[in-house]
């Protein structure tokens, strides 16, 4: 018997002989991104007429298909008229037509929400799943006309890293589906000025998968059927705090995962965003009472713009998200978020202790919180 070790690229130049057992080098699977394909196919196409009332148009079931990366959802609003009152869009506007939008797991947890469309801008823009991406500058995005029309397109994120399909979760079971729950806000959220005639608002919603690959490739060559780790989830959740004049400890109770990225909006006593209301001098985020971070609004401000690549003025300016300061932990892999390896991710038990504290010195208000963690398998945790 002979042993025959075989280099990459073959050839009697690459064999050794041997006594011993005949064996092969094994060769590394294909990636799960290579072997798979990218798909997408709509599943929701809904047209309602805007009213003063809030409107449930869902639940939806997710078209079951492979591993499910995400759903894209196109906002449209046409056919208003403006009469005498020319339309004119509130702060969050237009994304606020979308009161509330909630993806659910197959068990109807909550993967993603509720949020509302407003939020979900947010997650899209600072949630690190690609760079600058902000959807205002996509080619669907048009802000209210006189007419009350207009347009957008938002992502649920599901995947975390796209790079390895990091994240994305077995859709495949078509008796037992994931739910995508969708309500349009009432008229006065969306318009401060509604035009007379009110739009009648499109909805579509894409499923964002991948292909689920063989276990062989028509050459024979094996590779890989599963994303990495594949069962590792994250999650998107809101909770809104009240905040004084003074000193303030406000508590995230979202903790018991890995934290990836903390999204804060700072609103007024009426829930219009408002900078000025945002607990300062200095601001800090601490976890078991000691201090992660401790900084002047302006330079976790500036921070942001480094990180994300955006063109950020201070907190209170309202054309640049006023009342808006993000926390990353996703930027290890080059400086900007997104594309991680989970390095910086803030670890936390159920008994973690996680605030924000600063000094109000404007007014009382509230604090609308974003949490972004991360619930991996053993298999993500044996490599850290």
């Amino acid at each position: 018997m002979t042993t025959r070790i075989v280099a990459a690229g073959g050839g009697s130049g690459g064999e050794i002989q041997a006594k011993g057992t005949e064996t092969a080098a094994r060769v590394a699977a294909i990636p799960f991104t290579r072997a798979a394909v990218e798909h997408r196919e709509r599943f929701v196409d809904d047209s309602s007429a805007l009213t003063a009332a809030v409107q449930n148009i869902g639940p939806f079931d997710v078209a079951a298909f492979g591993y499910m990366r995400g759903i894209y959802v196109y906002v449209e609003s046409a056919s208003g008229a403006a009469g005498l009152n020319n339309a004119v869009s509130t702060a969050d506007g237009p994304w606020s037509v979308l009161q509330d939008v909630t993806l659910r797991d197959v068990s109807g947890g909550p993967l993603v929400g509720p949020i509302s469309g407003y939020d979900l801008m947010l997650i899209n823009k600072y949630g690190g799943y690609a760079f600058d991406s902000d959807p205002v500058r996509w080619p669907t995005f048009v802000d209210v006309d006189n007419d009350g029309g207009f347009s957008f397109l938002l992502y649920i994120p599901v995947e975390i890293v796209a790079r390895n399909a990091f994240g994305a979760l077995p859709n495949m079971n078509a008796a037992n589906t994931y739910k995508l729950d969708i309500s349009l806000a009432a008229s006065a959220t969306v318009f401060s000025t509604a035009p007379d005639t009110l739009p009648t608002v499109r909805v579509r919603a894409w499923l964002d998968a991948w292909t689920a690959p063989q276990g062989t490739d028509p050459a024979g060559n094996a590779q890989g059927q599963r994303p990495p780790a594949v069962g590792t989830t994250q999650y998107w959740s809101k909770v809104t705090k009240n905040t004084v004049v003074g000193s303030n400890n406000v508590s995230l109770p979202r903790v018991g995962n890995f934290i990836r990225t903390l999204v804060m909006v700072v609103r007024d006593e009426n829930g219009a965003r408002e900078g000025a209301d945002a607990p300062t001098d200095p601001l800090r985020l601490t976890l078991d009472s000691f201090d992660l971070f401790n900084d002047e609004m302006d330079v976790l401000r500036a921070i942001m713009a480094r990180q994300y690549g955006y063109a950020l003025n201070a907190i209170t300016n309202a054309d640049d998200d006023e009342g808006v300061f993000v926390y990353s932990f996703s930027h290890d892999f080059d400086g900007h978020p997104g594309g991680e390896l989970g390095d910086l991710w803030l670890p936390t038990s159920q008994s973690s202790r996680l605030e924000i504290v600063g000094s109000v010195v404007n007014a009382a208000g509230t604090l609308d919180v974003l949490t972004n963690d991360v619930n991996p398998t053993k298999a993500f945790l044996a490599t850290r």
